[in-house]
């Protein structure tokens, strides 16, 4: 097995924290360390960490706190990728729960990848998740049948328009690390990100099968929500919102101009090119365009917003 360290990223965490360190140091190939970064938590959260660390037969480290005052999650997650040393990383939120078995299927799963495409192309591999509540009862046997994904579908423009990746349930290797770093400015999710580049540049493997329990507690920075809700959602807050095309514009152009950073950081220019059209003026020209890209989100009613949205409103540009 393969040496990997997992990364941390903590905020507030003290309620969960514990079972989520307990299920890293007991997985079946212990990583060679543990990375954490706080995102200047204001409750125990310090005080839980230290006590692992007293306790812990894997290294726990915590990179000082960042002057500049909370981060965010993506900004967080930078950090510990910036400071990571292992050829494999694993990426870890605070409340979830991993099998024990975790890190070696997914290790397994990338060296597999590495036999077909070579340790210095970036590789991402993830896996699905079974989603539990917060008194860690299972609701639901798959994360990616309940959000109505298919993570097979992992194109660089099919990535760019619906995530499918997880970060919590993925490895990625060195080289990919070293492609994704640093964040441009556009990175709307760590996760989507990385998985961006892991599509661009290498290679994106998938192990369907649940490695973890994915904890839904209210809390969340980016929780699951059955994709029927999550769509009512989207609507509510167009239909809400008195000015539709500003709303329209806000649901579509993130993605987009993260798209846009990952096609620009491995000078993709013929499809660059294909790209500007959906920041043109005119609404037919975007639609046309979208379409011979064969853009398409997970599900008609999904794609229909989408298509719907570009309609509507154009694009930022920045």
């Amino acid at each position: 097995m393969q040496e990997y360290e997992v990364l941390l990223a903590t905020c507030n965490g003290e309620l969960f924290l514990g079972q989520q360190i307990a299920s890293i140091l007991e997985q079946s190939v212990l990583p060679q360390r543990l990375l954490i970064a706080d995102d200047n938590s204001s409750d125990r959260t310090g005080v839980c960490i230290k006590g692992w660390q007293n306790e812990s037969p894997v290294p726990i480290e915590v990179l000082p706190s960042a002057e500049a005052g909370r981060l965010g999650s993506s900004r967080n997650f930078e950090r510990l990728l910036q400071a990571s040393q292992a050829p494999y990383v694993m990426l870890a939120d605070q409340d979830d729960i991993w099998d024990r078995d975790k890190a070696e299927r997914l290790l397994d799963q990338i060296a597999r990848l590495e036999q077909c495409w070579g340790q210095d192309t970036p590789l991402l591999v993830h896996a699905d998740l079974r989603l539990i509540d917060a008194a860690g009862l299972c609701f639901a046997a798959s994360f990616h049948r309940c959000q109505g994904l298919n993570p097979e579908r992992c194109s660089t423009l099919e990535i760019g328009l619906q995530n499918v990746v997880t970060g919590c349930a993925s490895l990625l290797n060195r080289t990919c690390v070293r492609m994704a770093l640093p964040f441009p400015d556009q990175v709307v999710l760590h996760d989507w990100w990385l998985a961006l580049v892991a599509a661009e540049a290498g290679a994106i493997g998938y192990l369907p099968e649940a490695c973890m329990s994915y904890r839904q507690h209210g809390k969340n920075v980016v929780g699951a929500v059955g994709w029927r809700r999550q769509l009512m959602g989207r609507l509510r807050q167009v239909v809400a919102t008195a000015n539709w095309k500003v709303s329209a514009r806000q649901l579509i152009s993130p993605g987009l101009l993260q798209l846009y950073a990952c096609l620009d950081r491995f000078d993709s220019s013929v499809r660059l090119v294909c790209l500007e059209g959906l920041w043109c003026r005119w609404p037919w020209i975007r639609i046309q365009a979208a379409w011979r890209l064969r853009l398409q989100k997970h599900g008609p009613w999904r794609t229909l917003g989408f298509y719907a949205a570009l309609w509507v409103a154009q694009p930022w540009k920045h």
